[in-house]
């Protein structure tokens, strides 16, 4: 009979045991990685997704007029913008269409394609839009708002309801919060200085030559407080000193100086 060597079970157990314990300590390992693999990517999808939505709301597109000069540009849905002299538009082109608004500084010629609404944000007021062409004005405390066509609808701090301004109305207001509507078949399109034209209504003559000085990017000096009102309409020409001419003659005010320098001084 041959001898037959018995392994205890008890040792047997005990190596299942082992191997079990090795197995499991070196699979855990793995399991970790790949669940550290999965949260990795998983964080990363996220943040990839948050910079895709949170990207556009930042990227600003910033449009800028020097002193002197203008700029057309076009929105992302058509519409157009001429930006006068020392102005700045901003706007989100990426989620334009997600709330169809700007910025500006300065003055601008909107004219917005019908059927297309979005609003013009300003310090002082606000403009909203509908298919319509007009001229927004913002510049040291002072907005105004011109519809030459169409209808646009305005809010500002100083009122507590919005006003509507139609065809040739123009709404006004100042930084000691005094608003009024004026309505002139001056105010037209084809009289503004979009189309290189000047047209001012009751305007304070002080004003008038701070935007003469923008047109054509030179300097104004008065030898005194100008306490005049101006209301006139005439065609942009390259010759600053004629135009200076053309405004303070009424005032029986008198020019001087060429170049990029001119004086106005009493005739007296």
């Amino acid at each position: 009979m041959k001898n037959i060597k018995l392994e205890p079970d008890w040792k047997r157990s005990k190596e299942q045991i082992w191997d079990n314990y090795f197995e499991k300590l070196t699979s855990h390992p793995q399991i970790a990685k790949r669940a550290f693999s999965f949260r990795y990517l998983y964080a990363t999808a996220a943040a990839a997704i948050i910079i895709l939505l949170t990207l556009p709301n930042f990227y600003v597109k910033t449009v800028n007029a020097n002193r002197g000069e203008r700029i057309n540009h076009t929105l992302p849905d058509g519409s157009g913008v001429t930006l006068n002299s020392e102005s700045t538009l901003k706007y989100k082109p990426l989620i334009w269409f997600l709330g169809k608004s700007v910025q500006l500084t300065g003055e601008a010629l909107f004219e917005v394609i019908k059927g297309k609404s979005f609003k013009v944000i300003t310090n002082n007021g606000t403009v909203s839009v509908l298919g319509t062409s007009f001229n927004v004005y913002i510049r040291e405390g002072d907005f105004s708002v011109t519809c030459y066509t169409g209808k646009v609808a305005v809010e500002t701090l100083s009122i507590s309801e919005r006003v509507v301004l139609e065809k040739n109305t123009k709404f006004e207001s100042n930084k000691e919060g005094e608003f009024r509507t004026i309505t002139s078949e001056s105010f037209t399109k084809g009289n503004s200085w979009s189309e290189n034209r000047f047209a001012f209504v009751s305007e304070d003559l002080s004003k008038v030559l701070k935007e003469l000085e923008r047109q054509y990017n030179i300097k104004i000096i008065v030898d005194r407080n100008l306490d005049y009102s101006y209301t006139g309409s005439f065609e942009k020409i390259n010759d600053p000193y004629e135009v200076l001419r053309i405004v303070t003659t009424p005032f029986d005010l008198k020019v001087s100086g060429n170049g990029r320098e001119f004086k106005i001084t009493s005739e007296d």
